[in-house]
């Protein structure tokens, strides 16, 4: 999950970039991108959830813990708002954007998204080798 959305958001940032330069291009091969990546955000949103609810990964914390017990709380936040919820609105603002044929906000917005869903993915890893959390 977390090589598809950072794979995805990649791919749909390039792509973004050849509507700049290239602005007769149809909007639907963008728009399907960043549907995709809004798909593979919302699934690694829900499995996440899954994870943190049963308590998936080597510390074994049980049910939400790991959202409220220090030191990891904040990280775990940090991962599931910066990191999951954030990029999943943005993407949909992307849809949106490129739906209108507004090229270049859409290519802004998967700018961001590039950079929230690398933090996200880095703090992913940080949780999981640090803390034995599984977000």
């Amino acid at each position: 999950a977390l090589a598809a959305a950072l794979g995805g958001v990649w791919a749909a940032m390039v792509l973004g970039h050849w509507y700049l330069v290239t602005p007769k291009l149809p909007e639907a091969p963008l728009v399907r991108f960043a549907r995709w990546l809004t798909i593979v955000l919302a699934i690694q949103l829900l499995l996440s959830l899954v994870w943190l609810g049963i308590g998936a990964g080597s510390s074994g914390m049980p049910g939400f813990r790991a959202m409220v017990e220090l030191p990891w709380a904040f990280f775990v936040w940090l991962r599931l708002l910066v990191g999951l919820v954030f990029p999943l609105v943005v993407s949909w603002a992307a849809i949106q954007t490129a739906r209108s044929r507004s090229m270049e906000s859409a290519t802004g917005l998967l700018y961001i998204n590039v950079g929230t869903i690398a933090a996200g993915t880095i703090l992913a890893a940080g949780l999981y080798y640090g803390a034995g959390v599984l977000v």
